[in-house]
This record gives structure tokens, sequence and C-alpha cells, in this order.
């Protein structure tokens, strides 16, 4: 079993090199030497481009039971879990086949950016019209901060390589196991966003039939008062515990930390939950009883639709949820921890963020529709509403009303109750608009994750068949797979660590918005050079190579004047 441990976290600054003590007496062909060779087993994570908006326009439904329960269960079998004797895709996780023009436009050279530019790394590479950030901006510059700058500075984009479309073939494999994937023409932008949520809508009810989902979109803002809207694709989202003795280590040291501090403090009765490991009961605690009963709440962020959180979850059982990203290897062994990990680790704790805030309905929409220049309150086109009719959305045995957000009023709740009676065409037109269908995603994030029972009762102890309250792990879990057959070559786990996360979030941030240098990597992690095709022009790396070299000039000289000295 893999210890639940969490790699070096390296996000600060590194350090100046008045502090920075490297050891021992080094020539300048051994220094750079250093920065030249790339260590034998390692390999550099593989980290997929998440921009939701990077795929073709499709319809993800629900595969049938019979197949999905086996899809379930059989991820962890090493025989026959994926094969990529298929054509690759042409972008990130395309759901289907591109056409031919797609296959011309990933030939041509992308124009160089300028590479004199002095903007932020945000203004150049993330300002409208282009992307918004990414998990995957987010989490790139862990192996090299300088690599990426260098991949977006002269390509625009990070370059697909043969692995990253291994890794792609692999994920589509997987997700084919739980999805259907059926084209759609979208005619308006709000066409193309709204389809990305219907998406969501059927994967959130995927995860609340048959326990488990893939590739689901989340949106965010990060960076507090005035942060940026960040988008990401989770790899997996499942009801089964990756590792219950991972899960039970976690949770033992989070109550022994839990005891000591209680001890600490004097005797204090109650230990909140770690970071992030909330209850949608804990976040909507301080609402008002008339504000739950009026179905509005006021966000952390302003405005924000809540629906009716306690009117439909009844019924459904309570389960935990756990966050799984799945990552290709080229080599048939687990990555060491430290700095093969750290992108990982870091993805993982961004997906659960994201996860957990929307699901709180603490996303506020009126950002991400900005970001997006998307009109919420547009109607959707009659073409797009037709095609979707036309899907079997599965309607027919769920329960819900058609609320609205309203980025000035809260909530508008109309009489149209989704449920047994009425065909999937009516159900679209009671949310063909941005505004409604948001708050309809946010109404089935509401029944997929219940609020939990009141804080009196405890939950039994674990290994029980009963029934624990619904959250959201913080046991994070990496599934590796060979980039090859797509066999399980085994799990990483990592605990959630807001604080970790926290920092490393304001750290990229800061460079992301110019408001410091681009970092290379230290010298104990020097064997990335080895991998990097801009190793030769990097001058970091030549910095580096002379900084040693003239510390170990530094080194021999004092020596010297010791041994003099001493004479």
């Amino acid at each position: 079993m893999a210890t639940a441990l969490p790699p070096q976290d390296n996000a600060a600054s590194i350090t100046s090199a008045e502090e920075s003590d490297y050891g021992s007496d080094l020539d300048e062909a051994t220094v750079d030497a250093l920065f030249s060779a790339p260590e034998p087993d390692v390999e550099k994570p593989i980290i997929l481009d998440d921009h939701g908006d990077s795929r073709q326009p499709v319809a993800r439904l629900a595969r049938t039971r019979g197949k999905l329960s086996q899809a379930i269960t059989a991820p962890s079998d090493a025989k026959g879990a994926a094969s990529v004797e298929i054509e690759y895709d042409e972008s990130n996780r395309r759901t289907f086949s591109p056409p031919p023009v797609d296959k011309l436009a990933e030939q041509t050279p992308i124009a160089p950016v300028d590479e004199n530019d002095t903007r932020s790394p945000l203004l150049r590479f993330r300002t409208p019209p282009k992307k918004p950030l990414s998990v995957t901006d987010l989490v790139s510059p862990a192996w090299c901060e300088l690599q990426y700058f260098y991949s977006l500075s002269r390509y625009g984009r990070v370059r697909r390589t043969p692995a990253m479309k291994q890794g792609s073939s692999v994920h589509k494999v997987l997700e084919e196991q739980v999805h259907t994937e059926v084209p759609v023409e979208v005619v308006t932008k709000e066409d193309r966003f709204g389809l990305r949520l219907w998406n969501v809508v059927q994967g959130l009810r995927t995860l609340r039939r048959e326990g488990m989902t893939r590739e689901l979109e989340v949106w965010g803002v990060l960076g507090g008062e005035g942060g940026e809207v960040v988008n990401g694709i989770i790899d997996q989202i499942t009801t089964v515990c990756p590792d219950e003795e991972a899960e039970a280590k976690m949770l033992e040291e989070a109550e022994g930390s839990a005891t000591t501090q209680k001890e600490v403090g004097g005797g204090k009765k109650t230990k909140p939950l770690p970071p992030d490991q909330r209850t949608l009961g804990q976040y909507f605690g301080g609402s008002t009883l008339e504000s739950q009963q009026s179905g509005t709440l006021e966000s952390r962020h302003g405005s924000a639709w809540l629906g009716t959180l306690h009117q439909e979850s009844e019924t459904l059982p309570v389960r935990k949820l756990y966050v799984v990203d799945v990552k290709t290897r080229r080599s048939n062994s687990l990555p060491a921890h430290g700095s093969q990990t750290r992108p990982t680790y870091y993805q993982l704790m961004l997906y659960h963020r994201l996860f957990s805030r929307l699901a709180a309905n603490e996303v506020p929409a009126e950002r991400v529709f900005e970001r997006y220049g998307l009109d919420h309150q547009a109607t959707f086109s009659d073409s797009f509403l037709a095609q979707m009719g036309t899907l079997g959305l599965g309607f027919e045995d769920e329960n819900g009303a058609a609320e609205e957000w309203d980025g000035n009023k809260g909530v508008e709740t109309q009489k149209v109750d989704v449920r047994e009676g009425h065909d999937d065409l009516e159900i679209l037109l009671a949310h063909n608009t941005l505004g409604k269908l948001w708050g309809f995603m946010i109404q089935e994030f509401a029944r997929t994750i219940p609020p939990a029972p009141p804080a009196s009762v405890s939950a039994p102890p674990i290994g029980t068949s009963t029934p624990t309250p619904s959250t959201i792990s913080t046991l994070l879990t990496a599934e590796f797979r060979s980039a090859s057959s797509g066999n399980l070559i085994g799990k990483r786990h990592f605990p959630f660590s807001a604080p970790a996360l926290d920092a490393y979030v304001a750290d990229e941030l800061s460079w992301w918005r110019g408001e410091r240098a681009t970092k290379g990597v230290d010298m104990e992690e020097a064997f990335k050079c080895g991998y990097c095709e801009f190793a030769e022009g990097c001058e970091w790396r030549a910095g580096k190579v002379e900084e040693g070299v003239q510390k170990a000039k530094l080194r021999r000289e004092e020596g010297l004047t010791r041994r003099k000295s001493r004479v």
C-alpha cells in the first residue's frame, strides 16, 4: 500500500544565492553536467491540458447500468484495463475523432509569441479572447516554471508530445467505460457553454446513480477578492474508497493532531474538520431558516443560487466522495515522492477545492460568465434545444424545479417540475438560458452531495456497513497506468492540506500576474534540465552553473587561506 505522504513542498521562492550552500567543490564541467544529464527512472509528469473549451461540442450520456457497474469494479484489474490501439486525439480528451480539418490545423505551426514582451504571463497568455487559467496552468510550473514560460512564449501553448497523446488515449478509453459521446452542433457561444453545463449535470447524475463519474468539469475563482477564474476537468470522482487503510491512517493522524490541540488549548471540546472537509450542512450553516425556506442565500461572493437543499436528499444514500487523478507512465514503476509527484499533488488539491466550492455554491456565476464573455440571459438556439431534446437525457425519474441563477435578484423559481410526465424537451425549455441552467446544475450538486445529519449524530466507525455522512474526502489519489497498455501500475495517496495549497496558489498567481520573476529549478533538481528542450539557451541554468562554479572557487580560496593561517 502506498503511504499517504505529501511530496516535498517547494512552492516558496528558491533560496537566494547568499543563503544557499550547495556543499561540494564543483568545477564548471561538473556543474554543467548536473544540469544536463537526466537521471534514470525519472519521468516528467504528464499533465494533460484541461481547458474545457478545448473540447469538441459533444453530449456525454451515461452508459447502461450493467456496463457501468463493470467499469467501476474493473479499473484495478490490470488485464485489458485500457488499450491505446486507437487513433490518437488531435486535441486533448476530445470525445470523438476530429475531422480532417482539425488534423491539418494541428500540423500548422503556431506563430511564436514575442519573447521580448514585458507584459505579465496572465496578460500575454490568459486574457480574453484567450482561454482563462486552468488547473494545468497552475500545476505545470511545479515541475519547472521557466520551462512552462518558455513553452508559452515560443509556441503559445505546450506542444503535444507522443507521451501526451498516449495519455489522452488512455483517458479516452477510461471515459468511454462510463459515458457515451454524441456530437452536438452549436450555433452560439452560449450553446457551447450550455452544453458543458449539461454535461456536468449528466456527470453528477451518473455519480449519484452509479457511484462513479469521469471527466467532470469544474470552475472556480482563486486568489481571494478580484481573483482569477480557473477551469479544470477532474479525471474521476467515486464513492468507492481507493484505499481504506490509507484513509484510516490519515483520519487517525488527524484525530491525533486534534487531541494534541485540545490538550494545548485547555480542554476545548470541539475541533474543526480538516480544511475543505465540510458537509453541505456546514457550508450553509450560517444561513437563516427564512433564507433556506425561500430558496435563496447570499454567498460569500455576492448573490448566488441555492435552491431547496433538503427536500430531495432524504431518499438518497449518504456517501463519501473521493477525487482521483489518472496519470500515465512509460516505465512500469511508481514515481518517487518529491519533485516527480509534486505537480500531481497540487493538481489533486486544486480539483478538490474547485469541486468542493462549486458543490457549496461558493462560485460566483457572474464572474465565470463574464470571463467567457457570455450573456446568461440569452436563450439557447432552437437547433441546439431540438438536438438535446432527442438525446434521451434521462429526466423521467428525476424530481426538482427549474430554478434560475440571477446575478442581481438571487433566485427565480418557476413552477415547472422535473418529474415523470414531462419529456426531455420540456425540461430543456425550462432551463433555456445559462442563468437557469447554472442554477439547475447547483441543484444537482445539492442532490448529489446531500447535507449531513445533525452534528449530534456521530458517524459509525470505519469498516461498518452503516452509511456515513456524505463529504468530499480529503484522501486524494493518483492512479498510475501504463502509457502503452493502460494497465494499472499502482497508486499514490495524499492528504489534502489547505495551508500548502493556499501558499502554492498565492505564489503561482503572483507569477502569472507579473508580481515576481520567473523561477527555474534549484541545484537539487538539476536533473530536470536533462529533459528540457530549452536547456541550451536557458539563462537560469547558465546562471546556476556560474553560481556553482563561483561558490566552488570561493570555498577553495577559503580553504587555502585557512591552511596558510595554520602554518
